[in-house]
């Protein structure tokens, strides 16, 4: 420990991008840091969906975000750390704008990263030396005196207690924080409550056949749908031909609760006629529907940190949208949270 001070133990709920980066700082300055994910790995809604995970490069759909990109010191750091480890790389895929009837190149000077070989390499490559729980959905938050008390769900059907922790992060979404912290501490509650998220679907595809198109990703005007991928464009990925198909907000949330078959249908109709391209019998094709997507009204606030209850938040809901700003979100906090503890902040 730095400066002679006492060692923290915190619990950081969730394992997305501003989870990890503020259980790094907490880390980097020896504090005992347990973080929890319900899900089967790290990445938060930076996932990848494999389908042969044995297979070299393996092979999967980033069915999530698509690319982020890196304009703050700290996180082009992160990406030069990560890059020589082989997670991160460049994708320069040619972007275009495409319409019914009409295509033109998409004008942006922003260098495009992905994860490698999938969009959660980057949060692996964030993940290690971190204690990370997978699986282990907290159903529950509580105060005891000045310490905090989590009740987990766990993947077996088990419920398990983890208790004695000094603070409590959380970087979920907002949706997600009401329920957990009402009881608990009405203030971030309150603030969660107000910020909304868009509902998204997302189509991974597998033609027969390699489309014939000249581009590699496009965002689409005038249509259901917002975004098309050449997936197995982006570096590190296994040959073939597989793309992704985002809805728009719009037409997502119109469509929420329809069955991923129906989704599926509907979206790959769009896409043949809005292409021009007929895609018969794929070999696979699979809608994803993400609940929580991206806030429609974040805070615009880089974190939130009771001192005086030793809670704190991270994440887009709060900063911002992009991968880079629930980055910062985590790390802002983190060292928010080592200048409470009397620690050396990480310049």
């Amino acid at each position: 420990m730095s400066g002679g001070n006492v060692k923290k133990r915190i619990a950081i709920i969730g394992a997305g991008i501003a989870g990890l980066a503020c259980a790094r700082e907490l880390v980097q300055h020896g504090h005992d840091v347990h973080v929890f994910e319900k899900s089967r790995g790290p990445g938060g809604r930076m996932p990848t969906r494999w389908l042969n995970r044995e297979a070299e490069p393996p092979v999967g759909f980033d069915h999530g975000t698509q690319y982020f990109q890196a304009t703050a010191p700290a996180f082009a750091d992160l990406l030069a750390q990560a890059e020589p480890a082989g997670a991160v790389a460049q994708w320069g895929g040619k972007v275009v704008d495409l319409g019914y009837g009409l295509t033109k190149l998409h004008t942006s000077d922003a260098v495009r990263w992905v994860g490698t070989p999938g969009m959660a390499s980057l949060a692996r490559f964030m993940s290690q030396g971190l204690n990370i729980h997978l699986q282990a959905r907290v159903a529950g938050v509580y105060r005891l005196g000045d310490k905090y008390q989590l009740t987990l769900h766990l993947a077996d059907g088990t419920v398990r207690v983890e208790s004695g922790f000094d603070a409590v992060v959380c970087a979920v979404p907002a949706e997600q924080v009401v329920p957990l912290f009402e009881g608990v501490h009405e203030p971030l509650a309150c603030m969660a409550a107000g910020v909304h998220s868009n509902v998204t679907w997302a189509l991974m595809l597998t033609p027969r056949e390699a489309l014939k198109v000249d581009f590699d990703g496009a965002f689409v005007v005038d249509s259901p749908l917002g975004w098309i991928c050449r997936d197995s464009s982006k570096p590190g990925r296994a040959v073939g031909d597989r793309w992704l198909l985002q809805a728009t907000a719009d037409w997502s949330r119109q469509h929420k609760d329809y069955s991923s078959e129906e989704v599926g249908k509907m979206l790959l109709d769009v896409f043949c006629n809005v292409t021009g391209q007929l895609v018969e019998e794929p070999l696979a094709m699979v809608a994803h529907r993400w609940l929580y997507s991206l806030p429609i009204n974040p805070l615009d606030i880089r974190c939130y940190f009771d001192e005086g209850h030793m809670l704190g938040a991270c994440g887009d809901w709060l900063s911002g949208a992009r991968v880079e700003d629930a980055f910062l979100s985590g790390h802002a906090l983190g060292n928010q949270m080592l200048h409470c503890f009397n620690s050396t902040l990480i310049q």
